[in-house]
């Protein structure tokens, strides 16, 4: 059997990967993520995904999956916070604003030879947060874990979120699995 590596330390792309019920491991890609820059943000997602997916495949056999997530809103792009006040900012900027989030993917099978990399791209209008709001959350939250200062895999969290327009899995989970399924399907680890 073909192992399967998943090149993120993430709690919520692990929970996704644990429902497919398929045996994998995890070894996270230790990148410079700041140094790959584009202003195509599309391209920008994916060019991190796919240099995750290429370090940990450069040193693994088998099938390499990998992901990257950022926000955008009003221009500003919102990676994970330095720190509790960058957080603040973060959610008062997303506040009742439309935002984009971008989930570069890439796929490497270096068994069967293919490699396949994709952006997925979600649109979703944040809901307006209270000042208090936003100071209780932001004490009580690991917020400097997750890029735009948020996870929509949480229950409070995401009531965040008041409409979404795009990948679900690439919102909530940070792993497109529209783009997951198919891959491991031609690869022939999933068999529904």
């Amino acid at each position: 059997m073909t192992k399967i590596i998943l090149a993120s330390q993430s709690k919520t792309r692990k929970i996704i990967m644990d429902s497919l019920g398929i045996e994998y491991s995890i070894i996270p890609a230790h990148i410079d993520e700041k140094a790959i820059r584009d202003k195509n943000l599309k391209l920008r997602a994916q060019k991190i995904a796919q240099a995750k997916a290429r370090h940990v495949a450069s040193q693994n056999k088998g099938i390499i999956i990998a992901s990257d997530t950022f926000c955008v809103c009003q221009g500003t792009v919102l990676e994970k916070p330095q720190d509790e006040q960058e957080a603040k900012k973060m959610l008062r900027l997303q506040s009742k604003n439309n935002c984009i989030l971008y989930t570069g993917f890439c796929y490497i099978d270096n068994v069967n030879h293919f490699e396949v990399c994709k952006t997925a791209v979600t649109r979703y209008l944040f809901r307006k947060l209270s000042e208090a709001e936003i100071n209780n959350f932001v004490k009580n939250n690991p917020v400097t874990l997750w890029s735009a200062a948020f996870s929509a895999n949480y229950v409070y969290q995401s009531t965040f979120v008041e409409k979404i327009n795009g990948s679900y899995s690439g919102m909530v989970y940070g792993l497109p699995m529209e783009f997951v399924i198919p891959c491991l399907s031609r690869s022939h680890a999933l068999k529904f």
